[in-house]
């Protein structure tokens, strides 16, 4: 294993930074959530627009305007539910205490994500609820059949009543082959009729396991929803406290005041390339100014760090900027402290 490869390694594994290892996981939720509220939007639309669909016409082109004004609503509703919730993320993971913000934020959160179940639950309903045509259907089915073994047997029923009966046996005979016919023809139809109900039924149970299923994904497009939303304010939150900390050291602090510095030396980035650099004297009297927690230690070795790392050039007698501030602040940014 190549020298820089293994040093890799070893700042990936034994060097533990939250920002860097969980940002493709929040950047992967974060946008994830967007297509649960795409698909709540598409099933809340349903839901509101068979409601809308009983107002009687009022104006022309009323349709399209509820379908234009219901993509609207929960689209902005949607967006107002994300942002509620990550505002009350944010607001217990800053106080994190109960307070009564936090419970009047749970309290609106809570509302609105009830709120959109309950629409793309209904939503999910109706888009795939085929009750009342499986009834039609089983119903026509059944008339069909019962019209059609009415016919034939009435036909048969018919013949044997008008055949002539001389005797009493005749009539007896002729009597019970229409009486057999007639339950035949009975009994055939509610055959019929309790096949086609049965199948309906399984129809109907069917519908119902998808509408159960149709409740456990909204239930999940909900979640995933708020997970999203949750872990992107949890990871911002906890990134900027785990950056607070490190630039806390005495490492970073230094850092931050070698910066402080470097702007003062190259006069807001107003001093170029090969211009004279500042004297030590009138840096000291502008970090003075300035209130920067420094002595004058401070500043000599900040002058020779800027002499180490190139960022100036020459000699007692006349030293110049050896590059631009921007370039100087980068490179004093990279350097190890």
């Amino acid at each position: 294993m190549k020298l820089d490869k293994y040093f890799k390694l070893k700042n990936d594994l034994e060097t533990f930074n939250f920002e860097k290892n969980f940002n493709p996981l929040s950047r992967t939720l974060y946008y994830f959530s967007f297509l649960g509220n795409i698909f709540l939007i598409l099933f809340s639309y349903f839901f509101i627009k068979d409601v809308t669909n009983s107002i009687p016409q009022l104006f022309p082109g009323q349709g399209l305007f509820f379908s234009i004004f219901i993509v609207l609503f929960m689209t902005g509703y949607e967006l107002f539910k994300r942002f509620s919730f990550e505002q009350l993320t944010s607001t217990i993971l800053r106080t994190r205490k109960f307070t009564t913000n936090v419970f009047v934020g749970i309290l609106v959160t809570l509302s609105l994500v009830v709120g959109s179940f309950y629409l793309g639950l209904n939503g999910a309903h109706r888009l795939i609820d085929t009750s009342d045509a499986v009834v039609a259907t089983t119903d026509q089915t059944v008339a069909a059949k019962a019209d059609s073994i009415a016919k034939y047997y009435d036909k048969e029923i018919d013949f044997y009543r008008n055949q002539r009966a001389t005797t009493r046996a005749d009539r007896k005979y002729r009597d019970s082959i229409v009486a057999v016919l007639q339950t035949t023809k009975d009994t055939k139809i509610k055959e019929i009729e309790s096949k086609t109900e049965d199948k309906s039924a399984a129809k109907v149970e069917e519908l119902k396991q998808n509408d159960f299923a149709f409740a456990v994904m909204v239930f999940f497009l909900e979640l995933i929803i708020l997970i999203g939303v949750a872990f992107n304010a949890y990871y911002i939150w906890t990134s900027y406290d785990e950056m607070k900390n490190i630039l806390s050291t005495p490492k970073y602090k230094q850092l931050e005041l070698n910066l402080r510095l470097l702007k003062l030396y190259f006069q807001n980035g107003r001093k170029k390339e090969q211009d004279a650099v500042l004297a030590k004297t009138k840096l000291t009297a502008l970090a003075s100014s300035q209130k920067l927690n420094c002595n004058q230690k401070d500043i000599n070795d900040f002058i020779a760090l800027c002499s180490e790392l190139e960022i100036t050039a020459g000699n007692r007698r006349k030293k110049v900027y050896n590059m631009n501030y921007e370039k100087a602040k980068t490179i004093m940014e990279t350097q190890e402290i």
